[in-house]
């Protein structure tokens, strides 16, 4: 009976047990550890490590508002902001009174340049709460962003009133002083801030900025020193004192206030790397690489140092000693994203440029947020020439780090090669807005005017940039093609001469002089100066290629010819020279030199679309149908939507016996990347006449004629489309404009047998 006691009360304290056991392994006890496993990490300062808990969490329970915030919080540490933005919005759909999420998403938004959004976020939350001085804060940060300066100051008040001994939002009411041109009443809140938190640096790195934008540079002094006295190990001072004199010009002082706290605080990485990067923002390149060279021997252990190490190596072309410096990184982090982006870079600079964006790709899938993994990859798509793709990854870089001129550029470069006048102005707005000092900026604004037709514009524009760099020849030279324009050909030649004292190579200036020479009827004098150019310089293959561009322009095929053959003995590589004598032969009539050079200029640069296209007009003019079609093909199986390729290979396929709905889908392309061409209008026109839509033919081969009225075939197309609309009249009159046009063609003897049909119907 005992025994049979002792088992009853056994079985209730083990089924106890286990349900004790499935309590804990229950889904939202696993999200609490997962979450408690974050917070742990999170407050220890690993971050990544806290990622992978929050992510674990959110897999459990997708739907959690905390979690989703936790992780976002996390980003914002790591300074990943478009992440964080997505969890905080993520956050405020699942809980619209999260106000914490709230006023971070309303921060990220004023920082990200939508004080208007971020307004509308921080009204919500007073609605709520109108006693929130954070919110309060955050509305007059955002009528100042928007320079309404009365509300910003009554709101920044406001929040002051609220909590009357919070240094912080003396702090925030004396930036908006400053803002607003009341320096008095700005020095007496940063004071006052500093009176309610006398044991912190804040109060007075604030002061120390406010008296440098104040041009009080004894008092800017004091108050960083200040504040390294009372922080001797943080590093901020520092910095900020060591600005003060590199902004004075007391480059000697502020070196040693790096040095001192490289020295002082050895063991703090913010503060070893700092002289290292004083130099990479002053431009000192050698000083810059070999700092990081000691400081990479120094400390090995340091990813950072490596990889800035690793970068300067490769800004300075030094590629081997790049390359094996990251693939030691790859060794010990083969998944690393930056190692890879530095690899990416290396591939991209030594032409290997499907392996570029392959390694690129795959740093990119595990940190989508890298604007810089953006920023390359973008330039390995352009050296392939699929200019779309790059596009869209410098978006993204811009998108994710709007300050990345760099990638602003690139796409400037990009919009000038499109004419797309109006994208490069909104570029060069975007570049002023991060780089105010951007010659680049300027000269973006200033060709997007220029071609926009407001040449007052863009003179101001480049008479402003002057003011700034005196010494860039670069606004010279665009000062001159603006006169040039304008036909003002004495003030062309004047700035051209101008550009050249300050750069005696520059290839534009050079062939602007000469050009504008030319039009001014002195052609001799112009080859006498390109003459001279060479005689200084008579290795230089450039120059040679510039020289028989000016033959081209003169119609001197054959003197082009020998120009562009001795810039290429000059050159062997050099792939625009070999282009060039390409196309000047192909003019010639030496076809069959054309095609070899074109075919040299691919071992050179296989992935190059238009090297292809061309190599695919020329086999077209030897009457090699198929070897131009195979060329157009491989030219669209590297970038599909090529308009020329498609363009030219929808032509052939109609002209010779092809699939004509493929060359439907082919000229369509075609005629959406060249909306304007006449070239296109006509292809894609004779493509809907052979596949019966003769209404649809008609108009676009009216346009190619209209733009185009001596082209023989796009009448003869035109007269038989009207044919099989039944207007035998307009057929007749459209084929015999095409018979005029050269009689001994074949095509005008197809137009007559066509006028023939028309008589017999």
């Amino acid at each position: 009976m005992l025994s049979s006691f002792r088992q009853l009360r056994f079985i209730p304290l083990l089924l106890i047990s286990t349900l004790l056991l499935l309590g804990c392994s229950s889904p939202q006890a696993k999200q609490q550890r997962f979450l408690a496993r974050g917070n742990q990490d999170f407050q220890a300062g690993k971050y990544s490590e806290a990622l992978i808990s929050y992510n674990r969490a959110l897999q459990i329970d997708p739907r959690s508002a905390d979690a989703h915030y936790k992780l976002a919080e996390t980003h914002l540490k790591m300074g990943t902001w478009a992440s964080a933005y997505q969890e905080l919005s993520r956050t405020v759909d699942l809980k619209p009174d999260h106000w914490k999420a709230q006023l971070d998403l309303g921060r990220l938004q004023l920082a990200g340049g939508n004080p208007l959004g971020a307004k509308d976020r921080a009204q919500l939350i007073l609605k709520s709460n109108p006693k929130d001085a954070d919110a309060q804060m955050l509305l007059a940060d955002t009528d100042g962003a928007l320079r309404n300066w009365s509300a910003a100051l009554q709101e920044a008040n406001d929040a002051v009133e609220i909590e009357p001994s919070r240094a912080a939002l003396y702090l925030n009411l004396g930036g908006i002083q400053a803002g607003a041109k009341l320096p008095d009443e700005a020095e007496k809140s940063f004071r006052k801030a500093q009176s309610l938190d006398p044991g912190s640096i804040t109060p007075l790195m604030a002061l120390g900025k406010f008296y440098t934008q104040q041009k009080r540079s004894a008092d800017a002094e004091k108050a960083f020193k200040d504040a390294m006295q009372l922080a001797p190990k943080d590093v901020t001072p520092r910095a900020s004192l060591a600005g003060l004199y590199f902004m004075s010009g007391q480059l000697a002082a502020g070196e040693q206030v790096l040095a001192e706290a490289k020295e002082q605080l050895s063991a703090d990485p913010n503060a070893y790397r700092l002289l290292g990067e004083s130099y990479v923002l002053h431009g000192e390149s050698a000083k810059a690489l070999a700092e990081f060279q000691s400081l990479t021997a120094k400390y090995p252990d340091d990813l950072v140092v490596r990889e800035t190490y690793a970068q300067l190596l490769i800004l300075s072309d030094h590629l081997d000693e790049a390359n094996t410096l990251v693939q030691g990184m790859l060794k010990k982090a083969p998944r690393d994203p930056q190692a890879l982006v530095l690899k990416g870079q290396i591939d991209v600079r030594q032409n290997r440029t499907d392996e570029a964006i392959t390694t690129l790709q795959q740093a990119l899938k595990s940190a989508p947020d890298n604007a810089w993994g953006h920023y390359h990859l973008g330039l390995a798509f352009s050296q392939k020439s699929q200019m779309q793709q790059a596009e869209t990854e410098w978006r993204e870089a811009v998108g994710l780090r709007p300050s990345l001129t760099e990638a602003w550029t690139a796409l400037g470069r990009s919009a000038v090669l499109k004419s797309d006048w109006r994208g490069l102005e909104d570029i060069a707005n975007q570049l002023k807005k991060y780089a105010p000092n951007s010659a680049d900026a300027y000269l973006f604004y200033a060709t997007a005017r220029m071609n926009q037709g407001d040449a007052a514009r863009a003179e101001k524009e480049l008479k402003s940039l002057l003011e700034r760099a005196p010494n860039n020849p670069l606004p010279y030279i665009k000062l001159a093609q603006l006169r040039a324009a304008q036909k003002r050909w004495n003030d062309a030649q004047s700035y051209y001469r101008q550009a050249l004292s300050l750069d005696a190579n520059s290839l534009d200036a050079i062939a602007g002089l000469a050009a504008v020479e030319t039009v001014m009827g002195k052609p001799a004098e112009a080859a006498a100066f390109i003459d001279a150019q060479i005689a200084h310089n008579p290795n230089s293959s450039p120059l040679r290629v510039l020289q028989g561009q000016i033959f081209v322009q003169w119609k001197q095929l054959p003197q082009a010819e020998g120009a562009f053959e001795r810039a290429v003995a000059l050159d062997a590589k050099n792939v625009p020279a070999i282009v060039l004598l390409a196309h000047t032969r192909a003019a010639l009539g030496e076809l069959d030199k054309a095609v070899a050079d074109y075919q040299h200029a691919l071992d050179l640069a296989p992935k190059d679309v238009q090297i292809y296209v061309a190599l695919g007009a020329a086999y077209e003019k030897t009457g090699n149908w198929q070897a131009a079609r195979d060329t157009y093909q491989k030219a669209l199986a590297l970038q599909p939507d090529d308009p020329f390729a498609a363009n030219n290979l929808a032509y052939i396929l109609l002209e010779h016996g092809g699939d004509v709905n493929v060359a439907l889908t082919l000229a369509q392309t075609a005629r959406k990347g060249l909306p304007n061409l006449p070239n296109s209008a006509d292809t894609l026109g004779w493509a809907y006449y052979q596949t019966g839509a003769y209404a649809a033919a008609e108009s676009l081969l009216e346009s190619a004629v209209k733009a185009s009225p001596d082209n023989q075939a796009y009448r003869y197309h035109l007269g038989l489309t009207y044919g099989q609309l039944k207007d035998p009249a307009r057929a007749k009159a459209e084929l015999e404009k095409a018979i005029r046009v050269d009689p001994k063609s074949p095509i005008a003897d197809q137009a007559r047998q066509a006028i023939s049909n028309i008589h017999e119907s």
